[in-house]
Order: C-alpha cells, then structure tokens, then sequence
C-alpha cells in the first residue's frame, strides 16, 4: 500500500475512534449545537400539517445510491425515517419521492422500519416511497401533481439536484407549502437560496439527522466534525507560528 493509502486508513480510524467516543459520551454529555431556523420551522410546520391532516412530502432528489451524488438522498433518508414516526398517526401519512430505482426501494425500506419501531407497521403503504420518473426533468415534471393531489403542507427536498432546483422548490411555494431544501451542489443551493423558503446551507442538509434527533450516531457524528474540525485549525495555526519563528522551513 503507498503512503497516502496509508494515510487515509489513519484519517479514517481516527474518526471512528472519535465517533465511537462521543457516541459513548452522548447520553452523559448531551450534544449541544448551534440554532439552525430551517429546523426549528420545520418541527412546527410538521405539527400543524399532522393537525390539519395534511401532508409532509420529501424529494429524495435524482441521483443514484452510488458516488458522491447520493450523500444529501442519504441525509433524507434519515429525515424520512423521523419524520415518519413522527406522522405515523396522522390521517396523512409522510411520502417520499425519487427518481432513481434503488433509492425508492430504500425509501419504502426506511418508512417500513420507522412504522414497525413505533408498533405502527399496519400503516405502512408500499406507494408511499416512490419512483416518479427516471429523468431529473421528467421528475420534476411530475411533483406538481403529488403536491396538489396530496394535499401536501410541508415540501422538503434534500437530495441531489441539478439546474431543476428551482423548479422543485418553485412548486412548492406555488402551492402555499413549507419549503425547505439543501443539496450538496454549490450551484443548486444557490437555486434553492433563491427560491426556497428555508434552504440549508452548506454542510447544514447533513445535519439533519441529528438536528432532527435521528439517532445517537448522528450526534456522535456531527461531534465528531466538529472535533475534528478544531484539530485541522490548531494544526494550521501551530504549523504557521512554527514557519513564522523559522522552526519548520
């Protein structure tokens, strides 16, 4: 193996050790983060929707489950499955749309799991998670009818998106939802900084399973960043006062 093989087995082991450790730490040393107001809306537009018996609508976005691309529709997935315990005794239950084959399968995977943690399995619905055109513009072209047959209330959007960003985004604020979009792609986001009520910034779309108190391990992880966030600067920092004195050259 070369160097730099090596190198990134470090890098890696060193980040499981660090999220075993705050996974460990968490119920001792609850996690205490910054306030992101997406978040916090979103939390009171999805009890108003359970309320009014509407529903709560999450695009999975285009990509595949494979590469880089399908990160943000991991990160949704893992609002899925919150969000489905969350409306599992709604009249409305949440549904969830992609335009990739695997990830929709994965989606009804996710809904089944999230139905059966609460002993709520019998209101799962195979047509909640679903495939709705292979194309990113062939998906985009069939949201509008999901939100206006749905009755949705509240329409978030975290997954990988192209030049069709705004357009999602655009048919949900048409239908008087709440709007609330992140992605991965820096020209996307900005789409959605435009368009969306409440996009995510950044890093923020893969906070979300933590934000929204997935499970311990999202915690952990988003410690774990943050953590090593801190050493990359003190590294940086220790490394220019050492150049500056003239120790390193």
């Amino acid at each position: 193996m070369t160097g730099s093989a090596w190198q990134g087995l470090a890098a890696l082991a060193v980040f499981l050790g660090l999220l075993l450790l705050f996974a460990a730490l968490g119920r001792r040393s609850p996690a205490s983060f910054r306030p992101i107001p997406a978040f916090e809306a979103l939390g009171r537009a999805i009890e108003r929707a359970v309320e009014a018996g509407q529903r709560v609508h999450i695009s999975l976005g285009t990509g595949s489950t494979v590469g880089q691309e399908s990160a943000p529709a991991f990160a949704g997935l893992a609002a899925l499955s919150s969000i489905a315990r969350t409306t599992s005794m709604s009249d409305r239950p949440v549904v969830a749309t992609t335009g990739d084959a695997a990830m929709a399968i994965l989606a009804r995977d996710t809904l089944r799991s999230a139905y059966e943690s609460v002993g709520a399995a019998e209101r799962y619905e195979p047509t909640a998670g679903r495939l709705l055109a292979p194309t990113p513009f062939s998906y985009i072209a069939g949201l509008p009818l999901v939100l206006a047959t749905e009755e949705v209330a509240v329409h978030m959007l975290t997954g990988s998106f192209g030049v069709e960003a705004a357009l999602a985004a655009d048919f949900g604020e048409r239908e008087n939802a709440f709007v609330i979009a992140g992605t991965d792609d820096v020209q996307s986001q900005a789409l959605f900084f435009a368009t969306a009520e409440h996009p995510l910034i950044g890093e923020e779309v893969f906070a979300t399973g933590a934000y929204l108190e997935v499970g311990g391990l999202h915690t952990a992880s988003l410690r774990t960043q943050d953590a090593l966030r801190w050493a990359i600067i003190a590294l940086i920092l220790g490394g220019t006062l050492l150049s500056t004195f003239g120790v390193l050259r």
